[in-house]
């Protein structure tokens, strides 16, 4: 490891990390990706309806995301340096928020294809769908994400909640499906949630008076602490399909140094990318534009070698 390291070094090699998001034009949103500074902005995918949810490869070549139309959404890949995307799933229903696995190997995604939402993998290609959550209507689980390690996959649900439509906790589950673990109680987290790169904490989001706040706790719901303190700003954003209305700061994810958290927050009037650090403290904002910026990814530590 020692002699690689003085390779790449020799060679001026360089860390970089990617983040991709989805800005909406109008009714349309496509995937875009940025450096971990917001430099090198480029526009990854060029289509109608909304391209959302978007998530990295290990290796960051490839970019798995949503394609939601107006009565129904695919799981997609696309290259990250732009090309022609492959549909992953087909069918009438509503595919959508995926996540890769650490190794690369399975997409993991929430679908109603059996009438209701729940937790489904497949590989990277699309075939060998396996269902690990079972429910009954109105109960759904959404948003899954694989722990660094590979083997939870943590997701929201209502299940169990005294107030469904107005709460969402966080639970995890083994990677093949089994017996879960609740990890919170009424957080309504309603947006998104992600782990950071060791594993050992959790950054979600919560509704407080109507608020969209960051959150972090350890990975056995313990140590819950906000990050952000934003007030309200209106109006809130829908981008459609079955997303609900948005407000203040959501869709988070931790960068892979673990030195940051990028998100999505509207405070400043339009939504638009920041990052904070994990303390809260240097809040920067990363774009600035007339269009809303949602759904922020953070991919994997890259090395480039500069001569």
């Amino acid at each position: 490891m020692l002699v690689i390291g003085l390779v790449i070094a020799a060679c001026g090699g360089r860390n970089e990390s990617t983040i991709t998001f989805t800005r909406y034009t109008g009714t349309t949103g496509n995937v875009f990706a940025m450096n971990a500074d917001g430099s090198n902005e480029r526009q990854v995918t060029s289509a109608n309806g909304v391209q959302a949810h978007s998530t990295l490869t290990p290796d960051g070549a490839t970019v798995v995301y949503s394609q939601v139309n107006a009565n129904n959404s695919s799981i997609m890949s696309v290259p990250q340096a732009g090309g022609t995307p492959t549909e992953l799933n087909r069918g009438s229903d509503w595919s959508l928020v995926p996540n890769v696995s650490p190794d690369g190997a399975r997409i993991a995604f929430t679908s109603d294809v059996d009438g209701n939402y729940e937790i489904y993998t497949m590989t990277i290609d699309g075939s060998d769908v396996q269902q690990l959550t079972f429910t009954d209507p109105p109960i759904q689980h959404v948003g899954p994400k694989y722990s660094p390690d590979g083997l939870l996959i943590l997701y929201a649900t209502d299940e169990d909640e005294i107030d469904p439509a107005n709460e969402q906790d966080i639970w995890v589950m083994p990677t093949n499906g089994g017996a879960a673990t609740r990890l919170t109680t009424t957080l309504n987290d309603r947006e998104s949630r992600g782990w950071s790169p060791d594993g050992m904490q959790i950054v979600t989001q919560t509704v407080v008076n109507g608020v969209g706040q960051l959150l972090i706790l350890n990975a056995d719901g313990s140590g819950l602490k906000p990050i952000t303190d934003f007030a309200a700003n209106t109006p809130m954003f829908s981008p459609g399909g079955i997303f609900p209305n948005m407000a203040g700061a959501v869709t988070p994810a931790w960068s892979p140094d673990g030195d940051w958290i990028a998100f999505a927050s509207n405070h400043e009037g339009n939504y638009e990318i920041y990052r904070i650090r994990p303390d809260g403290s240097e809040l920067t904002r990363l774009t600035k534009t007339p269009e809303a910026e949602l759904s922020v990814s953070w991919g994997p530590l890259t090395t480039t070698r500069t001569s």
